[in-house]
């Protein structure tokens, strides 16, 4: 009975968002006639570093190929405590490219969150009315502001999440990120297109100077480390719902880089639940205890089978209702990102994620978690 209410329970939660990424309408790629006339939204794009001389070449020279007016946008890049190289590699290209508008500041930390202070203190600083945040690690796609002036002109707007896919090789750790990411990706989309945004990514979020000013920015949650997108999130639904959007646009997704190791994983995760754990979203709540459960569930399952041998074929056909229903959901937003997912790539991945999700779930539960080389507790 308990195995009959699980996969029911978890049908249902993946056809809801299954069917919302069905309703999410795309976004427009092409401007009507009549909007071609209006003047270029204005952007300031924040974006909090620490350490990343690696990927901020990368980051930098997407910024360069960016297909909008330089004059229309400025960049704001926030260092915290960074003790490498990564404020000469900024200068460097700052030297190089006079045509972008582009100052590094530091980061002044007045809470235990790195990332929210690092946008707080920018946003006054910053000279447009619109905000993007992404991440230093991030590759910026070439029509990505042109996608959101596009989303911006065509609604009455003031918060928009956008997509964030990982850039993967083919080893297995990259696979089950992908995989992993697709899931979140799917749950988000098909949120909103319920207009109950349950997920965001603050590597691609836009919202207004005069919506953060409204919802007191990051007061109440800057106890916690992580969560300037999703808080900010929950907030503006809370607040101006019909203010929120997403932006289904394939030109407008953003690309990152998924974690080397598992021990690396595991502590992303870790930071990912601990601030799920935090948001007032009944629903989030619910959509999290139903996949835990029965991800717990099937990791036993072995045992469960040598428990009641005569339910086998039952327990395989909710098996197959599991695999069948995470297929169809991951292969829906892998269209969307041009990724072509497979039943055996769901399947060789079961077991693995069901382990690490559950394993992250009780890790956050108790255990602290180290991120950026800081200690943090919440």
């Amino acid at each position: 009975m308990i195995f009959l209410i699980l996969i029911l329970s978890y049908a249902l939660m993946i056809g809801y968002f299954y069917l919302g990424i069905n309703k999410l309408p795309i976004t427009a790629e092409i401007l009507k006639p009549e909007d071609l006339s209006k003047p270029f939204t204005n952007f300031s794009i924040i974006i909090p570093f620490r350490n990343e001389a690696e990927r901020l070449p990368g980051l930098l020279n997407s910024i360069k190929d960016i297909d909008y007016p330089k004059d229309c946008f400025e960049v704001l890049l926030i260092d915290d405590e960074s003790t490498d190289n990564s404020v000469m590699i900024i200068e460097q290209f700052k030297a190089l490219h006079p045509s972008i508008s582009l100052c590094t500041l530091k980061n002044k930390r007045v809470s235990a969150a790195p990332k929210k202070d690092a946008i707080t203190m920018a946003i006054p600083v910053a000279k447009h009315e619109w905000i993007i945040t992404t991440d230093a690690d991030c590759l910026l796609p070439q029509q990505w502001l042109s996608c959101y002036h596009n989303c911006i002109i065509s609604n009455p707007i003031a918060f928009i999440a956008g997509p964030v896919i990982y850039k993967t090789s083919n080893s297995f750790i990259d696979q089950y990120q992908l995989l992993d990411n697709l899931s979140l990706q799917g749950v988000t989309m098909g949120s909103f297109g319920h207009k109950k945004g349950l997920l965001c990514n603050g590597a691609n979020l836009a919202y207004t100077k005069t919506l953060f000013k409204a919802l007191n920015g990051f007061k109440d949650n800057k106890h916690i480390a992580s969560g300037d997108d999703v808080f900010m999130l929950e907030k503006a639904l809370n607040t101006f719902p019909e203010k929120v959007g997403y932006l289904k646009s394939r030109q407008a997704v953003v690309l990152t880089f998924p974690e080397s190791s598992w021990k690396n994983l595991i502590s992303q995760r870790v930071r990912w639940a601990k601030k799920t754990g935090k948001q007032n979203n009944m629903l989030t709540k619910l959509v999290g205890l139903i996949t835990f459960l029965t991800n717990l569930y099937f990791l036993f399952l072995p045992l469960v089978l040598l428990a009641a041998s005569g339910q086998f074929l039952m327990i395989f056909f909710g098996l197959s209702i599991k695999i069948l229903i995470d297929y169809l959901l991951l292969h829906k937003t892998g269209r969307f990102f041009g990724k072509h997912i497979s039943v055996v790539q769901v399947v060789s991945h079961l077991y693995v994620y069901a382990f690490v999700s559950s394993w992250v779930v009780i890790k956050s539960m108790f255990i602290n978690y180290t991120w950026k080389g800081r200690s943090h507790r919440h």
